[in-house]
């Protein structure tokens, strides 16, 4: 709690829902680079590996669903439990829905700030 009343003092404003837990987006994106190496390279990988095609094929598209469902799944509003990266896909422009979950402050459905807040 001091660490956001700190960084309201700092700004001037409230800070964003989702921080404490970009992590989570962060380990997401790294898993998708994982897989992309492996859709983009994976002949490379499979000699390095030594792994057949089929299981390649199958472990790659598995990552690559995990760490998409795994961002859907794992960034939440901290109180009323609202998946904020689905939400933000759902409700906002595909070329702004990243932008959008890094900036918001309030949850748009229970109206709570990081905090608990609620205006």
């Amino acid at each position: 709690m001091q660490e956001v009343k700190g960084m309201e003092a700092r700004q001037g404003e409230l800070p964003a829902l989702v921080e404490g837990q970009e992590w989570k987006l962060w380990l997401a994106g790294a898993m998708l680079a994982v897989a992309g190496v492996g859709f983009l390279m994976p002949d490379g990988i499979g000699r390095t590996l030594d792994i057949p095609g089929g299981p390649r094929h199958i472990g790659k598209k598995m990552l690559c669903f995990a760490s998409l469902g795994w961002a859907a799944y794992a960034v939440r509003c901290r109180h009323c439990r609202l998946r904020l990266v689905m939400y933000a896909m759902s409700h906002q422009s595909i070329g702004q829905w990243l932008h959008w979950l890094l900036a918001v402050k309030r949850c748009p459905k229970c109206g709570a700030d990081r905090a608990g807040r609620r205006p």
